[in-house]
């Protein structure tokens, strides 16, 4: 007689088992069921034996396993995290790291890379959410303040009372007089003030650093949760969403507004008209190499503007465009080699709205299937190895964190509405 198959049997199995072993125990209100996994029987290698499983036992994994084959919901009610690593899955491509021999790999690969960014986030169930989002969702200051746009503004403008000679200290050693929305912001960001800006860095041993700090042992039951995550991405995927290209790209549309206005007036009749439009057709009236970009950056960066940018990265690696975002502003943003990504969405973590974007900007014949970007999962026991390895190379707390005397928290709290009541 032949053995009977179950398809994914060995998911289904882990789920369960973490399902139940994190609580889920006590919500099963059928006795039969909840008989009838504690009679499932294993193997020597731990395998469960297909004949052991009922039917009922096996509907139940199969409903553990569905769960893991969509993106967790998001809320305005609560943090939304990733219960597994085939649900992560639904975002990132992912490769899991257990071995130092694996890791040792991976990190004499990667840690001369100059044209990828990364991020380093101390647990893997972790979604791509920003401090202030965080706050936002946890203190629901959904229902304290008028609005996101509202709130964002009063951060700015208190950041900037209260750090713009900082700032302005820090940029005038690079020769740059010009500080914006989103170089305060990046200033508060990396001195403990939650912003809607998500840090990431061009150096992979830095966000290495970041995935290490805090680091906190599995003490459940979730494979997940003996991991840590590094995400990466190439610096040309998220340069084509970035501000500098948005600018670029206003830049020619309104060059080439005002050369059909130039037109309309010189042209002598709708023949000529039409010629002319023809002939200069792509053209823009504005020679780009001459425009300032401070000027152009401080305008855009104003929050009533970027609040209708939903995603977004901001660099001052390129400075020969013009377009100089400033943020080279705090001796830890200089040692981190940090830049930003912006999320406009009070709640929905950065791949979501990333998502979101691809799916709306997509031609027909690209896929439908989307990963916000590659992540290496590495298991958090190579602590000590990893952190050796930093510290060979440089990376230690006092240079991640030069300047930890400042601290702008009390910018946030300036700016909630009760604080001013």
């Amino acid at each position: 007689m032949p053995k009977r198959e179950i398809s994914h049997l060995d998911l289904k199995v882990q789920f369960t088992n973490e399902y139940l072993r994190s609580g889920g125990m006590g919500t099963i209100r059928d006795p039969e069921l909840l008989q009838d996994l504690i009679d499932m029987q294993f193997d020597h290698n731990g395998k469960a034996i297909p004949e052991s499983v009922t039917k009922k036992a096996n509907a139940f994994m199969m409903v553990m396993l569905g769960s893991q084959l969509q993106p967790p919901y998001y809320s305005n009610d609560f943090i939304s995290e990733y219960s597994s690593i085939l649900q992560k899955s639904k975002c990132f491509d992912q490769i899991n790291i257990d071995t130092v021999e694996q890791f040792d790999k991976i990190y004499d690969e990667y840690k001369s890379k100059e044209d990828m960014l990364f991020r380093g986030q101390r647990e893997a169930k972790w979604r791509l959410y920003s401090n202030l989002q965080r706050f936002w969702i946890l203190n629901k200051l959904d229902e304290e303040e008028n609005s996101f746009e509202e709130f964002l503004d009063k951060l700015v403008t208190n950041g900037k009372t209260d750090y713009e000679e900082n700032i302005k200290k820090i940029l005038s050693e690079h020769n740059i007089d010009s500080i914006n929305a989103i170089s305060i912001l990046g200033f508060l960001q990396h001195h403990s003030c939650p912003t809607p800006l998500l840090d990431w860095t061009y150096k992979f041993q830095n966000a290495l650093f970041f995935g290490l700090d805090g680091l906190e042992e599995n003490q459940g039951a979730k494979e997940i949760d003996d991991y840590f995550s590094l995400f990466y991405l190439k610096e040309e995927y998220m340069g084509e969403g970035g501000m500098r290209k948005l600018m670029e790209g206003s830049l020619d549309e309104v060059g080439q507004a005002l050369a059909l206005v130039l037109i309309a007036k010189i042209a002598k009749d709708d023949k000529q008209k039409l010629e002319m439009e023809e002939h200069f057709k792509g053209r823009s009236y504005l020679d780009k190499e001459r425009v300032f970009g401070s000027g152009l950056v401080k305008f855009i960066a104003e929050i009533k503007h970027m609040v209708n940018i939903p995603i977004s990265f901001f660099s001052d690696k390129d400075a020969e465009s013009g377009f100089i975002f400033s943020l080279n502003n705090s001796q830890n943003i200089q040692n981190q080699v940090g830049v930003f990504t912006w999320n406009a969405d009070p709640i929905k973590p950065l791949e979501i709205v990333g998502n979101e974007q691809y799916l709306e900007a997509k031609a027909e014949n690209e896929p439908e299937d989307y990963r916000f970007s590659s992540c290496f999962n590495i298991n958090k026991k190579l602590e000590n190895h990893i952190l050796k390895r930093l510290e060979d190379d440089g990376i230690t707390r006092e240079f991640i964190y030069p300047t930890p005397e400042i601290n702008t928290w009390e910018v946030f709290e300036k700016s909630r509405v009760k604080a001013s009541k």
